[in-house]
């Protein structure tokens, strides 16, 4: 077993003996989705929008041969408690994580992004996209998580994902959520 499989395991227990969606984190099953898509493209560059406590940094980061993630907390507390479990999994070479407003930091980047998560405020998801859609690469994939339990709240992401003709995007449903994977097709 890795480090890195150690602290995730870790999280997954403490996630499932708090109170529910106290420690909302992808978990095994829809992180599975993020896991694949980051073995199997290989992104050189990832943002993060909505770190927690590291949880899905930690699984793609894990999965990565050369890449590098940004990674995007607007809670102070939790950032740090990512910064620490991120270092004790080994891959504080891998993830840099940012404490801020990710509709503020995004602009302020450098360079493009291969593959984008997104798992913070539910009802900002399509402004996250809208601002990071810039420095999106050819082919970036964008993943949404929790796009079943809060879909109205979220509905103009979408919306724009699924009917714009920007992107191919599927959902994996899984029964009580779903995570929206979308690849962009234009420019």
């Amino acid at each position: 077993m890795t480090k890195a499989d150690k602290v995730l395991g870790e999280i997954e227990k403490i996630a499932t003996e708090s109170p529910p969606h106290t420690m909302p984190i992808i978990g095994k099953e829809k992180g599975a989705v993020l896991e694949n898509v980051s073995k199997k493209n290989q992104p050189k560059a990832v943002l993060e929008i909505g770190t927690l406590v590291g949880y899905s940094a930690i699984l793609m980061a894990k999965n990565l041969k050369k890449g590098k993630i940004i990674s995007i907390e607007i809670n102070t507390k939790n950032a740090s408690a990512a910064k620490l479990n991120i270092e004790r999994a080994g891959l504080s070479n891998t993830v840099e994580v940012i404490n801020g407003d990710a509709l503020e930091i995004i602009p302020t980047l450098e360079g493009l992004f291969d593959l984008v998560f997104i798992d913070a405020k539910k009802e900002d998801y399509f402004k996250y996209l809208k601002v990071v859609e810039p420095k999106l690469t050819r082919n970036a994939i964008v993943v949404a998580d929790n796009v079943k339990r809060f879909e109205i709240q979220m509905s103009d992401f979408l919306e724009y994902v699924r009917n714009s003709g920007k992107y191919k995007s599927e959902t994996y449903d899984f029964g009580a959520d779903a995570v929206e994977v979308s690849t962009k097709v234009r420019i």
